[in-house]
């Protein structure tokens, strides 16, 4: 359905005449000193001075998303219309809008000092730092001059947090069209220097509208690293282009201490610094500069680049980091971060000691991923060493749910299966204040996260030789034929699934073929049924200095009973792409029929295939069957579907 019209900013009395004349009357009056009517666009106010042309926008080009706006004002839902529209733009700004709507760009939310309020929001509107301001309880006024991104906009926030977030279309002034002080946060996230023509605004007229905190998102003038704009895809600049941008940088780009000084000239008195990494568009870690947490991660394979380490420990990573938020304040010394409340709370539920964060990780499942540490324990003390799961979008709790409810599932039935513990999942409210957080703490593992040995024949194969053992612990049915119903509940359901939104008709033929293939091969065949992980990458699997497996994590989009042999089957393929960079599609096709695997790869297959009884004919079906299931997966847990998706991995 078309969203509500928006609804009228909270406090109207806070809105000026964008003239800066005076402050502008609640029925939204002509200004009495110069005139200025304020009229609507699209349902929303526009407060621009004189309304002009669309100019380029970065991804959305003007006229991109007229078709979806006239649907959506028909009545159509939200859901379609985004992915028709991602469908119907080329790809490459497709991906780039996709990469925009990732509420997970807004993973550093829990470090700002506001607790809810009302928030102010200048840059992409249909960025995912919108949603993850409203998400964790601003009431966020969204500016910008153009009208069909907005409205857009709109539409997407009143699909995922409705009711939290006015569209304003402003910004063509100098002067922002907003009393002194309205705000308790404002948010200025610029994106690239290319896209910077006509917007962002001197940091004293953020100061002005601005109560207390400012959070400021930009690139370093001497940052060495880009980001396309796509997911994962990063450019190192040139050595000519890195000295031009250097010596000349775009408007607004500076040095972290040029960013400084200009935020103290502003009258902020106190900030502090964070590298968003690799860049601002498209970054896992958010890394203080300080030495407070959180720290940036830096594993063994970081390690062995000795000129990027030997950069790091001569305190070069602020000076080159690519891009930088800062949390701002008007006086000396801000308050505590919002999650710091939380952090004492559960060390009072768990009774353990108050521990600090110590890495922050924006996840791909649009979480903000936290680890923990008691300062100055070892790490042999598990006491207050927690891996934290903040929420960001409201679509995400449902799995947040699920895994914790997962894991104590089983803990309980497979004693021997490691698993986090989870100890402690809901939404916080410390004292009369409601933080807006939902989040799950559980006790965090030893080791690393498997990529970080990624290469090490001999950890990988400890590794899969423990996760064939494990996993076929995972039983929850003894085998039984697989008939017509169970069939269509594990197999032809998954089919429909995919073939609702796969648009491209190559991937359509292939998904119909191999359709009536699975009912010839897999009809009859005796199957027990388990536990699936579902997303068993090698980024959940946590192991030792050996590669012995000390827990598998994140059980969000487990399911309760399934198929067997497909989560060994995806760590292994997804391993070997990540090994050798390769397209998920090559590795795939590496691992039908086992022949092309290494024979440490193919002994655990087997050995897993041994302890289940499962017959040859069913696992070439399986393997031959894998981006069915990979795509199944992501397209039950997405919150809107990616049109193209499985055709680019798999190339199908």
């Amino acid at each position: 359905m078309i969203p509500p019209r928006p609804r009228e900013p909270a406090r109207l009395a806070d809105l000026q005449c964008p003239n800066g004349c005076e402050p502008r009357e609640a029925d939204l009056r002509p200004c009495a000193k110069c005139g200025h009517t304020p009229r609507r666009v699209r349902g929303i106010y526009d407060l621009r001075s004189v309304p002009q042309a669309r100019g380029e926008t970065d991804p959305l080009l003007p006229g991109d998303a007229d078709g979806a706006l006239a649907r959506l004002e028909a009545g159509r839902p939200f859901r379609p219309e985004i992915e028709q529209l991602l469908y119907e733009l080329p790809e490459a700004r497709s991906n780039r809008l996709d990469l925009v709507l990732r509420e997970c760009r807004g993973a550093w939310l829990p470090l700002v000092g506001s607790h809810g309020g009302r928030a102010l929001y200048l840059g992409n509107p249909l960025s995912g730092t919108v949603v993850g301001l409203a998400r964790t309880g601003f009431e966020t006024t969204v500016l910008d001059l153009d009208p069909e991104r907005l409205a857009l906009a709109h539409a997407r926030n009143e699909w995922v947090v409705p009711g939290r977030c006015v569209p304003l279309l402003g910004g063509d002034a100098a002067r922002l069209p907003f009393r002194d002080r309205a705000f308790d946060l404002v948010v200025q996230e610029l994106g690239p220097p290319e896209a910077l023509t006509g917007r962002g605004y001197g940091l004293e007229e953020l100061a002005r509208v601005g109560r207390d905190e400012l959070a400021l998102v930009a690139d370093n003038r001497y940052g060495y690293k880009r980001s396309s704009g796509e997911k994962s895809s990063f450019r190192v600049l040139r050595p000519l282009e890195y000295l031009r941008r250097a010596l000349r940088a775009p408007r607004g780009v500076h040095s972290l201490a040029g960013h400084r000084r200009a935020l103290r000239a502003a009258g902020f008195g106190a900030d502090r610094a964070f590298a968003l990494y690799p860049h601002q568009r498209d970054f896992a870690y958010v890394a203080s500069f300080d030495e407070r947490g959180p720290h940036l991660f830096i594993g063994p394979k970081e390690r062995a680049n000795r000129a990027k380490l030997l950069v790091h420990r001569l305190g070069g990573f602020p000076l080159l980091a690519p891009s930088f938020l800062f949390l701002a304040r008007r006086g000396a010394q801000g308050p505590r971060e919002r999650l710091q409340p939380v952090l004492e709370e559960l060390a009072r539920i768990v009774g353990e000691p108050v521990p600090a964060i110590e890495q922050l990780v924006a996840t791909r499942g649009n979480t903000a991923l936290v680890q923990t540490a008691v300062p100055g324990r070892a790490e042999s003390d598990p006491r207050g060493r927690w891996t934290l799961h903040v929420t960001i979008s409201p679509l995400q709790v449902e799995q947040a749910h699920t895994h914790v409810a997962r894991c104590r599932e089983l803990r309980a039935r497979y004693p021997e299966f490691p698993v986090p513990e989870p100890l402690h999942a809901g939404e916080f409210q410390c004292g009369d204040e409601r933080l807006g957080l939902y989040l799950t703490c559980e006790r965090r593992l030893g080791g690393l996260t498997a990529p970080q040995h990624t290469g090490d024949h001999r950890i990988a194969e400890r590794m899969y030789r423990d996760s064939a053992r494990h996993l076929a612990q995972l039983v929850v049915e003894p085998a039984r034929a697989l008939d017509e119903p169970a069939w269509q509940q594990l197999l032809g359901a998954k089919f429909d699934l995919v073939e609702r939104y796969v648009r491209v008709p190559s991937t359509l033929e292939w998904l119909a073929r191999m359709r009536g293939r699975a009912r010839e091969q897999l009809l009859g065949e005796l199957v027990p049924r388990v536990v699936y992980h579902s997303d068993l990458r090698s980024k959940h699997v946590q192991v030792d200095a050996d590669g012995q497996v000390l827990g598998y994590l994140d059980w969000g989009s487990s399911e309760a009973a399934d198929l067997p042999y497909l989560d060994l089957l995806h760590l292994i393929v997804h391993e070997r792409k990540q090994e050798a960079d390769l397209t998920t599609g090559t590795a795939w096709r590496l691992a039908i029929g086992r022949a092309k695997l290494r024979p440490f790869e193919r002994d655990a297959l087997a050995d897993y295939q041994r302890r289940l009884g499962l017959s040859d004919r069913y696992c070439r079906a399986i393997e031959e069957l894998y981006p069915l299931f990979v795509t199944a997966m992501a397209e039950r847990i997405w919150e809107y579907s990616r049109p193209r998706w499985m055709h680019r991995t798999f190339a199908l």
